[in-house]
């Protein structure tokens, strides 16, 4: 009895394991990801001015910086007004990584500080 409710244990285990499928969407932003990660990383840490909640503002530009294709990795600071990226510099430019911040939200309301 003891090895039965075991194996069940196990099969049960190993069934929730196998639920962890991607979609190919995630699939493919997984192995750009990982491809990104393989070459030379800039990072830089941009100052931002017009965000005014971290749930909108914030939100809405660090998902739009980390799905452009060359970002590693995004991270907006709304209580110090900043995002720091890591990207590949043979994707992107600085100028580049500017255009998508200060596009979201229909491009007129947040501003990259120099």
């Amino acid at each position: 009895m003891k090895y039965l409710t075991l194996s069940v244990l196990l099969l049960a285990l190993m069934g929730c394991a196998n639920n962890t499928a991607k979609t190919p969407q995630e699939a493919a932003q997984q192995e750009q990801k990982a491809a990104t990660d393989n070459t030379q990383l800039q990072e830089v840490t941009l100052k931002i001015e017009g965000m005014t909640c971290a749930h909108g503002c914030a939100a809405t530009i660090e998902k739009n910086l980390n799905k452009t294709d060359g970002v590693a990795k995004a991270s907006v600071d709304f209580d110090a007004k900043t995002a720091t990226i890591s990207y590949d510099a043979h994707k992107l430019s600085k100028e580049s990584l500017i255009s998508v911040i200060e596009g979201s939200n229909g491009g007129d309301t947040y501003k990259v500080l120099p």
